[in-house]
């Protein structure tokens, strides 16, 4: 297979990647539980084909690539997709350990006292603030 064509099938399966996991996503901040069975089998069915097109890409050799053809830029257009993927995969482990708390803990925010009760709370006052 061409160089061109191992990076044009790389790209178009890095973009259905991304694609998966941007379902993932919406699945996990609209529904808050556990992705679908659709999505985790769409997931597993292409980690065998990110493995069989990374194998592809390892095999190329720069030799073989003509300087006269948009190789380079589809090079730099599967980087900044595999970021993408890689950004939101993150993004989506965080989501999926938030969906498997407790409700109670998925809500709890630290920073939800304003300041002037915490002021209560220590008995200060303004005055006590104000170190001159």
């Amino acid at each position: 297979m061409e160089p061109k064509e191992v990076l044009i099938n790389h790209l178009d399966l890095c973009q259905g990647v991304y694609k998966v996991l941007l379902e993932e996503n919406t699945w996990l901040k609209t529904k808050k539980t556990s992705p679908s069975s659709a999505i985790l089998d769409q997931k597993k069915k292409m980690l065998p084909l990110l493995e069989e097109s990374l194998q592809s890409l390892k095999r190329l050799k720069p030799e073989f690539f003509s300087p006269f053809d948009n190789t380079k830029k589809l090079v730099n257009d599967s980087h900044s997709k595999l970021l993408q993927i890689f950004y939101l995969d993150r993004e989506n482990e965080e989501l999926l350990l938030k969906v498997g708390q407790s409700t109670e803990r998925q809500t709890f925010n630290r920073f939800d006292t304003p300041p002037e009760e915490i002021d209560k709370i220590h008995n200060r006052t303004e005055d006590d603030k104000d170190p001159k």
